[in-house]
């Protein structure tokens, strides 16, 4: 079904793993089709309550694939298949497909995560490193402007200095600095990644997930729209879940003290 990605699934939560190890996972116009059509099947899955984004391999994402870089700077002729010159848009807006997923989204970087790799991480609601993860944003060390969303995620995750700093610099950071910027979330030893990537997915899986679906499209929303818009909006999709059998389950589930079991309706 796919040759540059693997989806896998253990029961709602779904892994999809870029799948090009030999080359540290980097990504092409084909790795992103492929991407995008997983993604399209799983925005229609009522089952899926979380998505993991991770690479196969030692790696994340080394970033673009270098031949396709070097040919769309001209300095190798020919190769078959598009490239991201003329059309970079659409090559971002496959891999960036992720970011509009209704459910929660873990990119687990279980190795470097370079350039536009980086960048991927960023598109996922949440981030969690193994400690020998680096991150870099290494665009200028080409000599090429950002791409793949960066001058907007980063500012707004970091800081506009933050931000400015990795940019220009283009410089790779650690994943302990990384967890000091906020580029991640939690970090965890190589020897216990797995484990603590799954437990994550676990614990976001185990809560309501009509709640969590509309949660995190508050949360989104709420960027553009000031507080009073926010509390008219809240107000109708708390009311709402308040009617789903979710609601009632997790209400009787607190009095009776034991843990719910949520079946998204």
């Amino acid at each position: 079904m796919y040759e540059n990605i693997r989806v896998e699934r253990t029961e709602g939560i779904v892994t999809i793993l870029l799948n090009r190890p030999e080359t540290r996972n980097s990504m092409t116009p084909a790795m992103g089709e492929e991407l995008a059509r997983a993604v399209s099947g799983l925005q229609s899955d009522s089952t899926v309550r979380v998505v993991i984004l991770r690479g196969e391999g030692k790696a994340f994402s080394s970033g673009g694939d270098l031949g396709m870089l070097a040919r769309d700077a001209g300095l190798i002729a020919g190769g078959e298949g598009p490239t991201m010159a003329g059309a970079p848009r659409e090559f971002y807006e496959r891999f960036l497909s992720i970011a509009r997923l209704k459910v929660p989204t873990i990119a687990a970087l279980n190795g470097h995560a370079i350039g536009a790799g980086a960048c991927l991480a960023l598109a996922c609601d949440l981030r969690i490193a193994s400690r020998v993860a680096k991150i870099g944003f290494t665009f200028t060390r080409l000599g090429i402007h950002p791409g793949m969303g960066a001058t907007y995620f980063l500012p707004r995750l970091l800081g506009t200095a933050r931000a400015c700093d990795l940019l220009f610099t283009g410089r790779i950071v650690d994943a302990e600095e990384a967890l000091r910027l906020g580029l991640v979330d939690r970090l965890a030893s190589a020897e216990e990644f797995d484990a603590e990537v799954m437990r994550w997915a676990r614990e976001i899986a185990g809560a309501g997930p009509l709640a969590v679906r509309l949660t995190k499209r508050a949360i989104y929303r709420g960027v553009r729209h000031s507080l009073e818009e926010m509390l008219d909006f809240e107000s109708l999709q708390q009311s709402w879940t308040f009617t789903t059998d979710d609601a009632r389950e997790g209400l009787q589930a607190m009095l009776e003290k034991r843990e719910p079991h949520f079946r998204g309706r």
